[in-house]
């Protein structure tokens, strides 16, 4: 029944089938359910402020989606994809998907209480995340030639961090009541905030000049909060991907299940 719902819920923007999860990358990780799991509270990036594309009308185009709903796909596409590895070990209050009014007004007054800033991360990668990463490292080499190091042309999308990356769009709490509101409403163990969403094309790596396909970097910027407002993580996380195919629903099942499984490691209290 969930899954018709979220179906149903994305058929209104996108044709989608199977995007949640990467087709790659799965995770093995369970919980018992005598296990009381821990509350996570979900918040977007702001989809005009914090966003940023210089390839929605390609995107658009080959989708046959209106320019605004791209963005909204983009956000949705990443909410629903982290709810579904975080509800593995977690329960998830995703607000992007304003289930409620009480989440509509929530999401609307959150931006107003909250500021950002760029910060160097703290990337203290955990066994956790090196697993994500190494996985994907091992798909990425056994796509490619033994003698040579694959090419974008020919290898699936990957997730990283990348090391020029020094600094990373960081939250920061305005209003300590505003916080102490926004606990009582939804009693979260952890807060995890999307603060910045981007999409850039590697101009100078370049697949077909003549089609005008180049690599391309998905950059997702976020923080784990307790709900004190102390911070448990902060950093930036990217997806590689080439721009050979524009297809919205194929960018998001590509793409999105890796970035969501990274974030999602990103927290504690995992049963080891």
């Amino acid at each position: 029944m969930k899954n018709l719902v979220l179906f149903i819920v994305l058929a209104t923007l996108i044709p989608l089938g199977g995007w949640a999860q990467s087709t790659v990358l799965q995770s093995d990780d369970t919980v018992e359910d005598s296990i009381p799991k821990k509350k996570v509270l979900v918040i977007p990036f702001h989809d005009i402020r914090y966003y940023f594309s210089d390839c929605d009308k390609d995107v658009g185009k080959a989708s046959k989606v209106a320019l605004p709903n791209v963005r909204k796909s983009y956000m949705l596409g990443l909410d629903y994809a982290t709810e579904e590895h975080m509800e593995k070990a977690y329960e998830p209050i995703n607000l992007a998907q304003m289930k409620d009014s009480v989440d509509k007004a929530t999401l609307g007054e959150f931006y107003n209480n909250v500021s950002y800033n760029y910060e160097t991360p703290s990337r203290s990668m955990n066994k956790k995340q090196a697993s994500v990463m190494s996985k994907m490292k091992a798909r990425w080499k056994s796509i490619g030639s033994k003698k040579e190091e694959p090419t974008l042309n020919d290898m699936e999308s990957y997730v990283t961090v990348d090391a020029n990356d020094k600094e990373y769009m960081r939250l920061n709490w305005k209003n300590e009541e505003y916080l102490e509101k926004l606990n009582t409403l939804y009693e979260p163990n952890y807060i995890v905030t999307i603060n910045q969403f981007e999409i850039k094309t590697d101009f100078e790596k370049c697949i077909d000049r003549d089609l005008g396909k180049f690599a391309r970097q998905i950059k997702v910027h976020y923080n784990v909060f307790r709900p004190d407002g102390k911070q448990i993580y902060g950093d930036v996380v990217t997806a590689r991907y080439n721009s050979t195919n524009d297809d919205i629903n194929k960018i998001i099942q590509d793409n999105f299940g890796f970035l969501a499984d990274y974030i999602t490691q990103s927290l504690p209290g995992r049963k080891k």
